[in-house]
C-alpha cells in the first residue's frame, strides 16, 4: 500500500476490530489465507509481509527483532492499539516480542506453533530430527516460496535471504519465559501434537505467561495453521471472543 511510509507490503481488508495475522518465516501473509478467511467476519484483517518475505523489499538485517519493531512501526502508523494478533512460527515469536515490548498494541493473542529461546547446540525447544536438520541446513536446502519466483529479482537474491534466515533460526528469538511472565494480554498457545516445537516447550510457554490457555491439536504438525482450519478457527474464535475454560 503505497499511501503508507512502511517498507511493508501490507494487505488490509474488511471493517471492525482490528485483527493482525503474522506469518511463518520464509513465507508471506499468503500463507494464512485459509485463518484469514476462517477469521475475517466482523474483523479488520491487517497481514504485512515481513521484510525479506512475500511482496516486501529485503531491508538488510533480517531478526526477530528488526521484525517485530517493523510491526510494531506498521500498526503506530495505522493508529491501531489493543488489535488481537494471530502469529504463527516466527510470527508467534514476533507476536509475543510485541506483546512484551509494546503491551499497548496487542489485546489477545494467538502463537502458533511459536518458541522461546534456547541455546545451540541444545535443543531444548525442537524435535531432535528438526534440530539436525537446521543445523546442517545450507540455502540450497530451502526452496523459493510458490509465487515469489514472479517478483523482480526475487530468484537472483533468495540465497542471501535463506543465508539470514538460517542464521536467525540457528540464533536466538531473544525472548525468554521471564519475559512471557511480564506479558499482560491473554495468550492462546496452538500446536500440533507432532510440530516441529516439543510439546513440553509449549507446555513451559503455556505455565510461564500469567493468562494463558493451550491447545495441542491432535495429528497435526508444523502446519497446523493450515491445517485442519475445521478445528483451529473455532479454537482461535473462542479464544478472540473472550470464552475461558472448556467448551
Amino acid at each position: 500500500m503505497s499511501a503508507l511510509r512502511s517498507p511493508l507490503h501490507v494487505e488490509i481488508d474488511g471493517d471492525g476490530p482490528a485483527l493482525v495475522l503474522l506469518h511463518g518465516g520464509g513465507g508471506g501473509a499468503d500463507d494464512l489465507a485459509g485463518l484469514r478467511d476462517g477469521l475475517r467476519e466482523g474483523r479488520r484483517i491487517i497481514a504485512p509481509d515481513q521484510r525479506a518475505h512475500g511482496r516486501s523489499p529485503d531491508l538488510g538485517e533480517l531478526s526477530y527483532a528488526a521484525m517485530a519493531a517493523d510491526t510494531a512501526a506498521l500498526l503506530d502508523e495505522l493508529g491501531v492499539r489493543a488489535a488481537d494478533v494471530v502469529g504463527w512460527s516466527d510470527g508467534g515469536i514476533i507476536g509475543l516480542r510485541v506483546a512484551r515490548d509494546r503491551p499497548d498494541l496487542v489485546g489477545r493473542l494467538v502463537a502458533i506453533s511459536a518458541n522461546v529461546s534456547w541455546a545451540l547446540p541444545a535443543p531444548a525447544a525442537m524435535r531432535e530430527a528438526s534440530f539436525e536438520w537446521l543445523r546442517a541446513a545450507t540455502a540450497a536446502d530451502i526452496e523459493i516460496p510458490a509465487g515469489r519466483a514472479e517478483l523482480t529479482g526475487a530468484v537472483d537474491a533468495w540465497p542471501g535471504i535463506v543465508d539470514k534466515l538460517l542464521a536467525m533460526w540457528q540464533g536466538d528469538p531473544g525472548i525468554t519465559l521471564a519475559d512471557l511472565a511480564r506479558i499482560d494480554a491473554p495468550v492462546l498457545y496452538l500446536a500440533g501434537d507432532h510440530d516441529v516445537v516439543r510439546n513440553e516447550h509449549t507446555l513451559a510457554m503455556f505455565e510461564a505467561t500469567p493468562d494463558a490457555q493451550l491447545a495441542i491439536i491432535p495429528d497435526a504438525d508444523h502446519w497446523v495453521a493450515q491445517r485442519p482450519l475445521s478445528i483451529v478457527v473455532p479454537i482461535i474464535e473462542r479464544f478472540l471472543a473472550g470464552a475461558a475454560g472448556p467448551p
